[in-house]
């Protein structure tokens, strides 16, 4: 008993770290600059952890065949996004990913093509990578014992409640800063009346009145690490408690850093 639960542990934390690895690089190409991506502040995407641990030991009797591999990974793997997308709106009232643009999705949360590349990227990691992989953790579970994987879950946990103590901080931030631009907004177009003012000043015009105004600045939250680091990570992070854009948010956050 000991032997498998070392074994499954350790699974989920190198597929957690190559899902990791794999949306870091992805993200960080697809906007040309680095982006660390994850939920969790170390190198760990648990969704990608629970996903292929549950390929491999609750559809095992199913992988001799590939077609039946295929589509019982892409439909396991697609409830998990979805309910994963499902909890963290209803929890934390927040959405990290948004397929709507993508063609055949289910409420933005899931979309047939990126569930058929998770199929097939199941099959990949079935066949291929976990034989491979496998060998190198049963040399982990006979040198280290139960200990490895007890400590990774301790520092896990402890990087768990950090994310979350941070996460409560960053909505109550974002909604303070938010409230501040729409208030910002609507004195700018009280001030400036029938001015014909050109559309792109007018928008840009809350963040000069903020630059401007010491006070404002004063009163208004500065993010920390993790916190910046989670509101960039998430490009199409949407929030319903927020009315703001996040563009706007991130610029203002980035103004707040300044001196």
């Amino acid at each position: 008993m000991e032997k498998i639960f070392t074994i499954v542990v350790l699974l989920f934390f190198c597929y957690s770290f190559i899902g990791w690895l794999w949306e870091t690089i992805y993200c960080s190409i697809k906007a040309k600059h680095f982006v660390y991506r994850g939920f969790l502040l170390g190198p760990i995407t648990p969704i990608y952890g629970f996903g292929v641990v549950g390929v491999l030991y609750l559809i095992e009797p199913y992988q001799q065949n590939i077609v039946l591999l295929f589509f019982l990974a892409l439909i396991l793997v697609t409830a998990l996004e979805y309910l994963t997308s499902f909890l963290l709106e209803k929890i934390f009232h927040l959405t990290l990913w948004d397929y709507k643009e993508v063609p055949l999705n289910i409420n933005g949360r899931v979309a047939v093509p990126v569930s058929i590349f998770w199929g097939l990227a199941c099959v990949f990691i079935v066949r291929v990578l976990n034989p491979y992989l496998m060998n190198l953790i049963i040399g982990w579970q006979q040198r280290f014992g139960i200990f490895l994987p007890m400590i990774l879950l301790m520092i896990t946990s402890f990087d768990l409640g950090f994310t979350l103590a941070n996460l409560a901080s960053l909505r109550q931030a974002m909604n303070k800063m938010s409230a501040t631009i729409q208030e910002k907004k609507q004195q700018v177009q009280t001030d400036l009346g029938e001015l014909k003012v050109a559309a792109e000043e007018r928008r840009q015009s809350w963040l000069t009145e903020i630059k401007e105004q010491p006070e404002w600045r004063k009163q208004l939250p500065k993010l920390n690490f993790q916190e910046r680091r989670f509101l960039n990570s998430f490009p199409n992070m949407k929030s319903k408690e927020i009315k703001s854009p996040l563009a706007e948010i991130r610029q203002l956050s980035k103004e707040l850093r300044k001196k």
